[in-house]
């Protein structure tokens, strides 16, 4: 019948000639180049999102230090004969429990730290290096002179950092601040100012008590010393030291940490160690 189609493509203009692609042409192309880069898209945000959770992770782990890296270390260094007031040289292992928080601004991250922190002496002119490594991430160290009179901090250094951000920082303190003198009793005090690099600081120290402390199956004889210090300058901030101080090891027993860093980046700290064993790896 006249007029009746029968089978074939839908009349329109794109039967039409070489004009007919030119019609079709805006109406499909589109879909084909607006779905792959939405996919695109859709991909990055996605590792973007998992990037960053994965970094804020990673933020908030400690890495422990091994002993193997820590004797490495000393075996570089070089240990040296104990001496009154001087411990024995070599790697020394806490057991530890702690945490910090740390942070620029309004932005924060916590950790909890390794349960092991390794304590290595090395030999330094007229007494001992003495380095703390409470994590891969939170290291800190003093050069101590030793005299007839006691001990004297003479340098301090200081490395925390967070996915690799962070400072290791030395100073020189002057005039050396007395640690511990060389006879303790029970209500001795003392303390002072001195400066660590342009940073003012004040402490003051105090003989608690005398107490004992049991490590390797034997009890020793320790004095529970401690020490409160006030920094100023760019890294405002307080810390609280406690000592369970062996006399006859020149060592830590147990040692308490409470510290609390202002200024344009944060950092709290708390921990508790305690010894393993009194007789150091070499």
């Amino acid at each position: 019948m006249k007029g009746v189609r029968t089978g074939g493509r839908p009349p329109g203009p794109g039967r039409r000639g070489g004009r007919g692609r030119g019609v079709y042409a805006p109406t499909v192309f589109p879909s084909l180049i607006q779905k792959p880069v939405r996919v695109v898209l859709v991909v990055l945000l996605l590792a973007a999102i998992g990037a960053g959770i994965w970094f804020w992770r990673k933020a908030g782990e400690s890495t422990p230090v091994s002993q193997a890296s820590a004797l490495q270390d000393f075996r570089e260094e070089g240990g040296a004969a104990a001496a009154p007031g001087i411990p024995a040289a070599g790697v020394y292992t806490y057991r530890q429990d702690g945490s910090e928080r740390g942070g620029v601004g309004p932005a924060h991250i916590s950790r909890g730290l390794p349960g092991e922190a390794r304590y290595v002496v090395t030999k330094a002119e007229g007494g001992y290096r003495a380095q703390l490594s409470m994590s891969q991430e939170h290291i800190e160290g003093v050069t101590v002179r030793v005299g007839k009179a006691g001990s004297r901090e003479v340098a301090r250094r200081t490395k925390v950092t967070f996915l690799g951000f962070g400072q290791d920082d030395r100073r020189t303190l002057r005039p050396p601040p007395l640690w511990l003198p060389a006879k303790l009793a029970a209500g001795r005090t003392w303390g002072g100012s001195y400066t660590a690099g342009d940073l003012p600081v004040t402490y003051r120290s105090r003989v608690l008590r005398r107490d004992a402390v049991e490590v390797d199956g034997r009890r020793w004889a320790v004095w529970v010393v401690r020490s409160d210090s006030t920094t100023g300058g760019v890294h405002p901030g307080d810390r609280t030291d406690t000592w369970w101080w062996s006399p006859r090891l020149a060592l830590a027993l147990r040692w308490d940490i409470d510290m609390h860093i202002g200024g344009p980046a944060s950092l709290d700290t708390t921990a508790t160690l305690n010894l393993t064993r009194t007789t150091p790896a070499v």
